[in-house]
């Protein structure tokens, strides 16, 4: 017994002050196999704070601060990380969560900013719930929802960051490769088996449902029998966009598969298909041929659809002669990607190339919202509550600076009006 506990206390040891670096390659590892230091998080005999009895053997008492305490700014390396046991050297965490809501330079965040959502609850996710009750010290909590979806309801105990992300595993039969996104949530089974997407797991509990469509992404590597590389399974390239590098149209996330399967499994009303016909009685999405909710996992060449591709590729003369709205795949805008269909990727160029944006690209949640919080109301991309124009030389939600009076803004880059010559408007 005495030998078996001095060898798990030297693999402890060693496992604490091995160097996990999260570079260009390995990201991801810190949370996975014999790269998880467990004394950063876990304290062995107790919690941060025994009385509150919401987070047991973390040294914090909710999840979302734990997991702030290394993706929020400021506290993204062992010397700066708000966790008393960290030891581990030349890691950084990808940041989340900023203190004043400007993106630091060379650091991407598809996903948005919680810094919005902390300072207004309606601009975003405020999963600060652990076990159901709002115990975060960093994270305010909805005055209003609480931790009531809009859209849906709570299945589950507890609103947090491991509501949708896993914690421990990168890959397993409940994390998918894709930001450690579990294939579970809220009690519905959002994935199912993805061994031949890059992934080298199965599908686990969850059985493939016609209903829910799996996460195909791989973003930044797969497990391939007892090693980590950087590469797919299949071949194909990686997709996703490098957290530690400025979001651009050659630094984007490519999405594939069920993202809007996704967000239904807490916001199901909000969610609908093209062959539904369904009434506003029972606040789903179609009457008749008419949309109640934005339709969401619909393909762009939808037949009878008066939008769609051919608005979101469209070439826009404006009194400038200029064509502000790029002609391919626009990362200001994502689309779900056919799987079959790798032209579009994180690392190669494509605002520029019409065949990177095709009738079967789908609308998703994610073409209009980020998946954590933004500046504007209810997360979206941009100001819904502005004109749908740009004008000539004003920057963009982005910062990028418009070439000419831009109608493909907000809704106006699918929903175009006056056809492929913008109108004249007054700014």
């Amino acid at each position: 017994m005495k030998r078996i506990f001095v060898v798990f206390l030297v693999t402890l040891v060693v496992s604490l002050i091995s160097d996990h670096r999260l570079a260009e390659g390995t990201t991801g590892l810190y949370h996975s196999y014999e790269n998880l230091p467990c004394g950063d998080c876990h304290s062995l005999h107790g919690s941060g704070n025994s009385s509150a009895g919401q987070a047991p053997l973390l040294h914090k008492n909710n999840i979302a601060d734990l997991c702030l305490s290394c993706h929020m700014k400021g506290n993204e390396t062992p010397t700066t990380a708000d966790l008393p046991s960290v030891k581990d050297s030349g890691w950084l965490a990808p940041i989340v969560m900023t203190l004043d809501g400007v993106d630091p330079s060379g650091i991407a965040m598809p996903s948005g900013d919680f810094y919005w959502a902390n300072n207004d609850p309606k601009k975003g996710h405020n999963p600060a719930y652990t076990k159901g009750a709002a115990t975060s010290q960093l994270m305010k909590a909805d005055a209003i929802l609480g931790s009531n979806p809009p859209g849906g309801s709570l299945n589950e105990g507890g609103w947090s960051c491991n509501s949708c992300h896993g914690i421990h595993d990168r890959f397993g039969a409940d994390v998918s490769a894709w930001r450690q996104v579990l294939r579970k949530i809220n009690g519905v089974c959002v994935t199912g088996d993805v061994s031949g997407y890059g992934v080298e797991t199965t599908n686990g509990d969850c059985i493939q449902n016609q209903n829910y469509e799996p996460v195909k992404s791989n973003s930044r590597g797969d497990l391939q029998g007892v090693g980590y590389i950087t590469a797919r399974k299949d071949g194909n390239p990686l997709e996703s966009a490098d957290l530690f590098a400025d979001e651009s149209d050659t630094n984007k996330n490519t999405y594939r598969g069920g993202f809007s399967s996704l967000c239904s499994a807490c916001h199901g009303n909000f969610h609908g298909g093209n062959s539904e016909t369904r009434n506003a009685s029972n606040n789903n999405t179609r009457s008749g041929g008419s949309w109640i909710r934005h339709p969401a996992n619909i393909k762009m060449n939808e037949t009878r659809s008066n939008y769609g591709i051919s608005t979101y590729t469209a070439v826009i003369t404006n009194k400038q002669g200029t064509n502000p709205n790029p002609v391919g795949y626009d990362w200001k805008y994502p689309l779900v990607q056919p799987d079959n269909n790798f032209m579009v990727k994180s690392k190669a160029a494509s605002v520029n190339d019409l065949s990177t944006a095709i009738g079967d690209s789908r609308i998703m949640c994610l073409t209009c919202h980020k998946a954590h919080a933004t500046k504007y109301d209810n997360m979206t991309r941009w100001d819904t509550g502005t004109h749908s124009f740009i004008a000539n030389g004003a920057t963009d939600f982005t910062g990028a600076v418009s070439n000419g009076d831009n109608p493909a803004y907000g809704c106006g880059k699918c929903h175009q009006k006056g056809g492929t010559k913008a109108y004249v408007k007054t700014f």
